[in-house]
């Protein structure tokens, strides 16, 4: 069959994308977090996935990095943990206590501390742990302001006086008390201040019930970077551990961060296309001159958000080139510009990574969807192969391109 000179086709194993995790990234970061607090406890956050990193290899890496805790948002993580082999304390914060007893005894039979914040919460603990012949060791959790978990200063002595009970009774022990602030992405925010104050009388209540917790904990990756007067006991690092920025006026490479994740997928096709043509659906792109289209098999059955396009750059070869069109459940298309020489078919597209090889970063993507890099992170499908690299990734040659002319028109 008989092909038009300025169509190619891929090779038919070429039809994936690929996750990268750079596990020496993980560690370098959380090695450069904790040199930022003087906090005796520092906890890695390993929900969702590991942020989509991948849940076993991260917490391993993390805790050989130096991470005296783990946190979790549900149980069923923190068992996987268990199962896996890990044994460092582990604390997760996000159960229906009324429908997943099974759940929660065996978490408590792994050790698990968890979250603690209303009354009926606690029945449910207590009447577990009482059941288990073992006490539930548990965070009480203060609703500061977020209006989320955890309970409003209004309940906290009834919550305080009940868990001093339970300790009594040989059902509880209360290890620890937190909360999550509202503004923690904010760190300047006055409410930060308001919230921490609320804090501490909170903990003086638990002390004057009788309680004796050893833990205090309210920062996570915004606060470690810029409030080391909120770290307390004990630290909470999310999003920084995976190199990206937990806050908007915060950039990860001053302070030594860099992304361990990056997503690559090979360029399937290419092809010269007339002034004109639209491209994609409801042709929300139309070229003005003559240009070279990519096809990328990545779309947003794969975590790709639809409304990158145009608003992000994909790098092919040492070239950046933006997203063209509307992205497809299953593939997007990039414009390689009026002369794509230097680019074939099977060449490495890589979608986001570390911006000192010249990608964009998640943190990049978030922005041109006006989010931020972990929901583009957190939106990455299973169904991409992961690949965990120990030792640092190497850039590969990489030349900035030359300034972009006019492109194409919506």
């Amino acid at each position: 069959m008989r092909r038009n000179a300025h169509y190619q086709e891929a090779a038919p194993a070429a039809l994936s994308g690929q996750v990268t995790v750079d596990l020496s990234a993980i560690s370098d970061n959380i090695q450069a977090l904790k040199k930022r607090t003087e906090a005796p406890f520092f906890m890695a956050v390993v929900k969702g996935n590991a942020y989509g990193h991948g849940l076993v290899e991260v917490a391993r890496t993390a805790v050989k990095a130096g991470a005296d805790w783990l946190g979790t948002a549900q149980l069923s993580e923190a068992i996987a943990l268990r199962q896996a082999g890990i044994t460092v304390p582990i604390l997760s914060w996000l159960y229906l206590a009324s429908q997943t007893s099974a759940t929660i005894r065996e978490a408590l039979e792994n050790d698990i501390d968890v979250s603690l914040g209303s009354v009926g919460q606690l029945e449910v603990l207590a009447g577990i742990a009482k059941r288990l012949g073992r006490p539930a060791v548990v965070h009480l959790e203060l609703d500061s302001g977020l209006s989320r978990g955890g309970a409003r200063k209004e309940d906290w002595a009834e919550l305080v006086a009940q868990a001093r009970q339970a300790e009594l009774d040989g059902n509880l022990r209360v290890r620890g008390i937190w909360t999550h602030l509202a503004w923690a992405d904010v760190p300047a925010h006055p409410g930060n201040l308001t919230a921490v104050a609320e804090f501490e009388d909170a903990v003086r209540e638990a002390h004057q019930a009788g309680l004796a917790p050893e833990l205090r904990h309210v920062s996570s990756s915004a606060n470690i970077l810029d409030r080391p007067e909120f770290h307390f006991d004990m630290v909470r690092a999310g999003l920084a551990i995976y190199g990206l920025a937990p806050a908007d006026h915060l950039d990860p490479a001053d302070f030594g961060l860099r992304p361990a994740l990056s997503v690559t997928a090979p360029l399937v096709m290419l092809k010269k296309v007339p002034a004109g043509t639209g491209v994609s659906y409801e042709h929300q792109a139309i070229t003005y001159e003559p240009r070279y289209l990519g096809l990328i098999p990545l779309g947003y059955a794969d975590g790709i958000p639809k409304g990158i396009s145009g608003r992000s750059v994909v790098n092919i070869g040492g070239r950046t080139v933006p997203v063209i069109g509307k992205v497809c459940m299953d593939q997007f298309m990039v414009d390689l510009g009026p002369d794509a020489s230097g680019i074939d078919v099977g060449d490495t597209a890589v979608l986001f990574g570390d911006p000192a090889c010249g990608a964009a970063s998640a943190d990049d993507w978030g922005a041109a969807i006006g989010s931020h890099g972990d929901e583009i992170i957190n939106r990455i499908a299973p169904r991409l192969p992961r690949a965990y690299a120990t030792t640092a990734y190497r850039c590969p040659d990489y030349q900035e391109p030359a300034a972009a002319g006019p492109g194409n028109v919506a």
